[in-house]
């Protein structure tokens, strides 16, 4: 009898199990992220610039949520950057998605339209969690994209990244 409970106890744990697993949407889990393609949310590595000292590393996990707003969050961090030091994240943009990234027009990120630094600890490691409001550009709009990291006091270019695409979602 206890046999006959515990199998009917493991087949209706099972069944439900099955049944919870095809009613829940594919990432479902965490935050309703857009998705990976097209170019919706971007892991940007940030690298010493040519004439630099092979020194410094940076990462910024450009985020878009699946919502209404169109806002776009980046969590920025670098490392081995000059202790009690004061950088800027920049971002240019180019409309001929080429992965040439030609585009000048350096903006400095912040929390919306306000810059923020990102200032480094006695080791050099740094943390910033900024945002840009894209409402004003049409979804859909696509473009080449790259990041740099700028000394707040000299404006020299410390890190900068690759050239990535992105995707303007909602």
């Amino acid at each position: 009898m206890f046999r006959l409970i515990r199998l009917i106890t493991v087949t209706t744990l099972v069944s439900l199990t099955a049944v919870a697993a095809a009613a829940t949407p594919a990432g479902a889990v965490g935050p309703p992220w857009g998705p990976a393609t097209p170019n919706f949310n971007l892991e940007v590595v940030l690298r010493p610039v040519a004439d630099a000292p092979d020194k410094g590393f940076g990462l910024v996990k450009f985020r878009q949520p699946n919502d209404a707003d169109k806002i776009a969050y980046l969590d920025v961090w670098v490392r081995d950057l000059a202790a009690n030091g004061s950088y800027n994240l920049q971002r240019a943009t180019d409309t001929n998605v080429n992965a040439a990234c030609a585009g000048t027009n350096w903006l400095t990120l912040g929390q919306g339209l306000v810059p923020v630094a990102i200032t480094t600890d006695e080791n050099g490691t740094g943390r910033a969690d900024l945002f840009r409001n894209l409402s004003a550009i049409p979804l859909g709009t696509e473009f080449d994209m790259q990041f740099r990291v700028i000394d707040a006091v000299t404006s020299a270019v410390v890190l900068e990244s690759a050239c990535y695409q992105f995707t303007i979602s909602q």
